[in-house]
């Protein structure tokens, strides 16, 4: 089937930020080679009436079975309400005509920030609270599960949050921030507290109560790094709160060290990591959780436990021993990281499914802490290693590779025989890891200058709100409980941030400020698609609302409010 449509995000754009609207089509033929757009600033009753802006539609290319144009309007400098109007000439009568009109996009000054945080933060976080069994922890999908790698991945985006943002934030919303971190750690200390009880080692958090009481060391190293970071957050408000979740983590850290190895209970996907069928598993933590407990290690260092410096430069040492070298590129992109110390496959940037192996599997990538560690042991030898190794990251994958599509979105990985691919794979979970991976954009700008960073970041952010590759009638088969009336052979650009923008995705709970799963070409809950360029496209939609997803948004949001706040 054709389909076609004029893309803007539903949210808005950011004044500084860039600024673009995209359109798709499977016909090659859809615009003509002379294509022209202007930005009408709209009147009162929103039709455009007064030209601001005006310029060239870019043929982008044809990715994921579609072809795609660009409209670029950042040299657009003033808040305001506007409309794009495409304009051609026709073969016929030479004369130009208007071809295609946009909906009515705002521009503002941190517009994104301003309707975002509160519904997604705030209002999304009580709600969940309230939904929980129990009011314990928060009602974490459309389940009755509450899985530890989402709570503390949930927290991880919330401490960013009131970390990165807090100046931004009221007094009132503030104190709701705090109180949602207080709810959520206060979940994971029970976790660490019914790993004692099942007889699990000292320090190790189960999956979930009451249905999953099984130890996955993942889970443990996500715990250690939100625990760790609200335990420094809390210390002047809740000093005894805090002094308990620092002490949590550092046990959770303990074991990491001492006693955890890695998971053997089964669940790993060959098929999501692109690894062949007869793939044997090594007795070997993936490098993604090697960063997680990196990181854990650097919140404990950063609330006093200045004991765990060793172990963090320790395990970046590991990790970097795993950079995939030039040399060894796939697909002409180097700089990312095997997944494995023994085996040639590479990290994906999402692999969660099922409860085993890969649960939690959302951090994409996520070697940002480097950084972190650069800055606090400026004098140590090995700061020019992580500052190269991030900048190896930065330059010979994450922006080339975001820059083989028009979204700049953060792709799945390199896959055997494919090359790289960008919806073949995820279960469910990945606009966690889009969240995120604005978050490591916005780091990677510490050591390289490309200004495609920020086109990631942005990129990457208004996935969530709008500029997407748009909704279909044949979304809806990925979903289980939202339909919506698209017409045939349109795409329909949708906000996935449920009550924020001129229109948004439904999900399973309809609380506000929830966010799905997203675009996929699996149904929701199935690995039955196999990874091949062929099968790469957002076909479906997957509207189950897991609580992580908001808060990869909210995580990348804020450091790029932050890193804004110092550009001139």
């Amino acid at each position: 089937m054709e389909v076609s449509g004029f893309l803007t995000s539903q949210v808005g754009y950011d004044l500084g930020d860039p600024k673009r609207a995209l359109i798709r089509s499977h016909k090659r033929s859809y615009l003509p080679e002379d294509a022209t757009y202007q930005v009408l600033l709209a009147g009162d009753k929103g039709c455009g009436d007064a030209p601001v802006l005006s310029g060239d539609v870019h043929y982008w290319g044809e990715v994921w079975q579609v072809h795609w144009w660009e409209i670029d309007f950042s040299a657009l400098q003033d808040a305001g309400n506007y409309v794009i109007v495409v304009h051609a000439t026709a073969p016929d009568d030479h004369v130009r005509h208007t071809l295609l009109r946009s909906e009515m996009v705002e521009v503002g000054e941190n517009l994104l920030w301003k309707k975002t945080v509160e519904p997604i933060a705030l209002e999304q976080m009580e709600a969940r609270a309230r939904l929980a069994r129990n009011g314990i922890g928060w009602k974490d999908c459309g389940a009755e599960w509450r899985e530890a790698n989402s709570h503390a991945s949930t927290l991880i985006g919330l401490c960013e949050l009131l970390s990165l943002g807090f100046e931004w934030l009221t007094p009132d919303q503030i104190e709701r921030l705090r109180r949602q971190i207080l709810h959520g750690c206060d979940y994971l200390a029970l976790l660490q507290d019914a790993g004692s009880r099942v007889g699990a080692p000292p320090g190790a958090l189960v999956h979930e109560i009451p249905n999953h009481l099984v130890v996955i060391p993942g889970d443990s190293a996500q715990a250690v790094v939100a625990l760790a970071h609200a335990g420094r957050l809390l210390a002047d408000t809740h000093p005894e709160k805090s002094a308990e979740y620092i002490h949590r983590a550092a046990r959770a850290m303990n074991y990491l060290i001492l006693e955890a190895e890695p998971y053997k209970g089964g669940n790993f996907s060959a098929m999501n990591h692109g690894a062949p069928d007869d793939f044997e598993v090594p007795d070997e933590f993936m490098t993604r959780d090697l960063a997680m407990m990196m990181w854990g290690c650097v919140q404990l260092f950063a609330g006093g436990q200045t004991s765990y410096k060793r172990h963090a430069i320790r395990f970046a040492r590991e990790i970097m021993a795993r950079q995939v070298p030039e040399k060894e590129a796939e697909d002409g992109l180097h700089g990312h990281f095997y997944t494995f110390a023994s085996a040639t496959i590479t990290e994906k940037a999402n692999c969660h499914h099922h409860v085993g192996h890969d649960t939690g599997t959302t951090f994409p990538h996520f070697i940002a802490p480097l950084l972190d560690m650069a800055t606090r042991w400026a004098d140590h030898p090995d700061v020019p290693l992580w500052h190269s190794c991030v900048r190896r990251f930065a330059e010979g994958y994450l922006v080339p590779a975001c820059k083989r599509n028009p979204f700049y979105l953060l792709p799945m990985g390199v896959f055997p025989g494919e090359g790289l691919l960008s919806f073949c794979g995820p279960w469910h979970g990945i606009n966690t890891s889009y969240g995120f991976g604005a978050m490591l954009a916005v780091a990677c700008e510490g050591v390289s200058p490309d200004p495609a960073l920020r086109q990631i970041a942005v990129g990457n952010l208004q996935w969530f709100c709008g500029l997407n590759a748009g909704i279909t009638s044949k979304s809806f088969d990925g979903c289980v409980i939202w339909r919506d009336e698209v017409p045939e052979g349109q795409a329909v650009a949708y906000s996935q941030i449920y009550g924020v923008g001129r229109r948004w995705t439904g999900n399973w709970t309809g609380i506000r400020g929830s966010v799905p799963n997203g675009f996929d070409v699996n149904p929701q809950f199935q690995l039955v698609v196999e990874p091949t360029v062929a099968n790469d496209e957002p076909l479906l939609y997957t509207d189950e609302d897991w609580i992580p997803h908001g808060a990869g948004f909210l995580a990348g949001l804020s450091a790029l409010r932050a890193k804004k706040r110092f550009e001139t």
